[in-house]
C-alpha cells in the first residue's frame, strides 16, 4: 500500500472547517491535526535552521525571550505544510466565498525557539497586516500558550498546543472578526521544558 505524503491532508477537510467555523464563538481553535510522522519531519527540518536571538522589547513594549529564525525558508516540508494548509483554506472558501477577504497565502513564516526557564513573549495582539487566520504549531517543549481578554492578562484561558495539534487564532478579513481591534490577545509563559513552535501568517502587502 503507498504511503501518503506528508501534509496532503487527504480526509481532514472536514476537521479544518470545524476548527475554522469554531472562531465565530471563542478566540482559537486547536484540533489534534497532524500525525507523528509530520510531527518528526517538522521537528527535523526546524533543527536544521539558523536562529538569533529577538529582541527583547516588541510592540506595545511587549517582552520576548526566545530565538527565532525569519523570516524562515519557505521549502522543503515547512513548504508543503504551508501549501497544504492554503489548499483547505480554498476549498472553504469556494464553499463559502464571503468567509476570507481575500485568497488565503501563507507569506510570512517564523519558527521561536525558548529555552527552558525562559520569560516567555507577553500578552499581544499580532500586526492588523496579518490577515484572514493565524496559524501557529508547537513542535516540541512544555509550555502555556493562552488568550486572555485584558493587557494585564485577566480572564486567561489556556490552550491546549502539545504537538499534533494545529492552532488557529481569527484574523483581519476573517468573516469571524467583526473588528480588527477584536483579534485576540495572546501570550506564552511557564516554559517549563524549552518550546520549539512556527507560526504561518498571511501578510497583507502593499499595492
Amino acid at each position: 500500500m503507498s504511503v501518503l505524503p506528508p501534509f496532503s491532508f487527504d480526509g481532514r477537510q472536514a476537521l479544518f472547517d470545524d476548527a475554522v467555523h469554531a472562531l465565530a464563538h471563542q478566540p482559537f481553535a486547536n484540533p489534534e491535526f497532524f500525525t507523528a510522522e509530520e510531527m518528526r519531519a517538522l521537528k527535523d527540518a526546524a533543527g536544521k535552521l539558523t536562529f538569533r536571538k529577538a529582541r527583547s522589547r516588541a510592540g506595545q513594549n511587549v517582552h520576548q525571550d526566545f530565538d527565532i529564525c525569519f523570516p524562515a525558508p519557505m521549502s522543503g516540508v515547512f513548504n508543503n505544510l504551508a501549501r497544504g494548509l492554503e489548499r483547505l483554506s480554498a476549498s472553504l472558501s469556494h464553499r463559502q466565498p464571503k468567509l476570507f477577504e481575500a485568497p488565503l497565502v501563507i507569506n510570512d513564516f517564523a519558527v521561536q525557539r525558548y529555552p527552558k526557564n525562559s520569560a516567555g513573549i507577553g500578552v499581544h495582539k499580532d500586526a492588523l497586516s496579518y490577515r484572514n487566520l493565524v496559524f501557529i504549531i508547537t513542535l516540541s517543549g512544555k509550555s502555556q500558550l493562552f488568550t486572555c481578554t485584558e493587557r494585564d492578562g485577566s480572564d486567561r484561558q489556556i490552550i491546549d498546543d502539545s504537538p499534533g495539534r494545529l492552532v488557529l487564532l481569527a484574523a483581519p478579513g476573517l468573516k469571524y472578526l467583526p473588528q480588527p481591534k477584536m483579534r485576540p490577545l495572546h501570550g506564552v509563559d511557564n516554559i517549563t521544558d524549552g518550546r520549539l513552535s512556527i507560526g504561518f501568517r498571511c501578510q497583507k502587502l502593499e499595492t
